[in-house]
């Protein structure tokens, strides 16, 4: 995150969540750990309204990086790369924010498909996630990905992969 730069108020809902998918993964690398992200309810939907924001409209993020399917979702995806990035620590996560962001493993994230109720479990989407080794593998991979196919450029800049938000909205 950048300077003057605040976190997307949808995804801090979804914190709690996001930590503890992400302690699954960290207790199992290289295994993908799976939950369920229930639809967002009347009282999300009135929150996101509020404050300008259609929870339930598409994943404004361009193609060809990850199709979250919905903002809601999307939500939920930059809640586990903030807390992988800045409370991640070997084999597990921190309650303090690192003070500078975590390289050692690679975060994959699935978003599946719509998913319905199962008994005690409500209608959602299925999400899942694993670490995977990171360090000069992960960073040569990197290496060969044009500006137009990363996030952020080498120095930390937006590039084409950048979902920015709007001056009045979160995406």
């Amino acid at each position: 995150m950048t300077a003057g730069r605040s976190r997307d108020p949808v995804s801090e809902l979804m914190d709690s969540g996001a930590r503890r998918l992400l302690a699954r993964a960290y207790a199992s690398p290289g295994r993908w750990q799976g939950t369920r992200l229930a639809a967002p309810g009347d009282r999300h939907r009135a929150w996101a309204r509020s404050r300008g924001i259609d929870i339930d409209g598409p994943d404004p993020v361009p193609r060809g990086g990850l199709n979250a399917r919905s903002r809601w979702a999307r939500g939920f995806v930059r809640s586990l790369y903030h807390h992988h990035r800045w409370y991640s620590d070997s084999g597990g996560l921190r309650s303090e924010r690192r003070t500078s962001p975590r390289n050692g493993q690679a975060l994959q994230v699935e978003v599946g498909r719509a998913v319905g109720p199962l008994g005690v479990l409500p209608a959602g989407r299925a999400i899942r996630v694993r670490v995977v080794k990171g360090g000069d593998t992960a960073r040569a991979a990197l290496g060969k990905l044009p500006d137009s196919r990363r996030i952020y450029t080498p120095d930390g800049a937006p590039a084409g992969r950048w979902a920015e938000p709007s001056n009045r909205e979160w995406y």
